[in-house]
């Protein structure tokens, strides 16, 4: 669950079954399909785009101004397991398999940095 309004009333929900299911107050507003399982999702809130990572590589970016998926963004990760956001700085960080964390602009919708984690001994 992803609170999308500072008081709760709009949340969005990624489901299991491969759907982003947006509710309101009087309940399910919205529901879309997303392309391969998600595992975390983020909220933009200077574009309105609702950011989900999982089972492959792709960022998937759902606006939920336009009711529409845009181009994804492409990692260079297998598969990502988490994401995170900075409204200061407005970058996204993402982590996946192998100690892959990268860092997205997403004003430019470029990648900014990667970091490679060294493994747990």
């Amino acid at each position: 669950m992803l609170s999308i309004a500072d008081d709760y009333s709009k949340i969005a929900l990624l489901c299991s079954d491969r759907n982003i299911e947006l509710h309101a107050q009087y309940g399910r507003h919205f529901k879309i399909r997303i392309p391969r399982f998600g595992r975390d999702m983020i909220y933009n809130p200077h574009s309105a785009d609702l950011l989900t990572v999982g089972e492959g590589n792709e960022i998937y970016r759902l606006n939920l101004g336009m009711g529409r998926f845009q181009a994804p963004l492409e990692s260079e990760c297998k598969n990502l397991n988490c994401a995170d956001y900075s409204p200061n700085l407005e970058l996204m960080g993402c982590g996946g398999e192998g100690g892959l964390a990268e860092f997205w602009d997403l004003r430019q919708k470029k990648k900014a940095h990667n970091l490679i984690m060294p493994e747990a001994i």
